[in-house]
């Protein structure tokens, strides 16, 4: 490929070699949230949440009743992101906090009927990403892809 780049007034004039290596595992990843969070963010369009939203959402409608500290381990993120999520979500409607009786510092969460409502398109788009994600691959396939990933995901732990 030709190319012609002006630097400080002087023209550089040379040839680029385009390496035809396959993207690297960290890119390919990236790649990948990118895509799921590109397909759910457009079919959020037409509702008030984000992405984000979306995915604590369905992480509550299957285990409702669990704490901000479970949560967080459940979908891997630290404490402060669920508490500012959590706290979003009961802003817009979607989640009750409710005090834990066996420990009053901390809270359950747990779903308003505003999201029982919508949990059947949580599902839905859910189970679309799902379909996609895993299209061309078979249950071997995707039981060593996990495995793969889980051993990655391990390493920097």
């Amino acid at each position: 490929m030709q190319i012609s780049l002006p630097v400080n007034n002087i023209e550089l004039k040379g040839e680029i070699k385009m390496k035809n290596e396959e993207p690297g595992i960290g890119r390919l990843i990236a790649r990948i949230r990118h895509g799921i969070y590109g397909y759910v963010a457009d079919r959020l369009k037409n509702h008030e949440l984000d992405v984000g939203q979306f995915f604590f959402l369905r992480f509550i409608l299957h285990h409702e009743g669990n704490t901000q500290e479970q949560i967080a381990c459940g979908i891997l993120l630290d404490k402060a992101t669920v508490s500012k999520g959590i706290k979003r979500l009961s802003q817009l409607g979607y989640v009750l906090k409710k005090v834990n009786p066996d420990d009053k510092r901390e809270f359950k969460i747990y779903l308003t009927e505003k999201a029982m409502a919508f949990a059947p398109e949580i599902e839905t788009i859910y189970k679309e990403v799902h379909d996609k994600l895993y299209l061309q691959l078979d249950e071997h396939q995707i039981g060593q892809l996990q495995s793969l990933l889980q051993t990655i995901y391990k390493n920097f732990e």
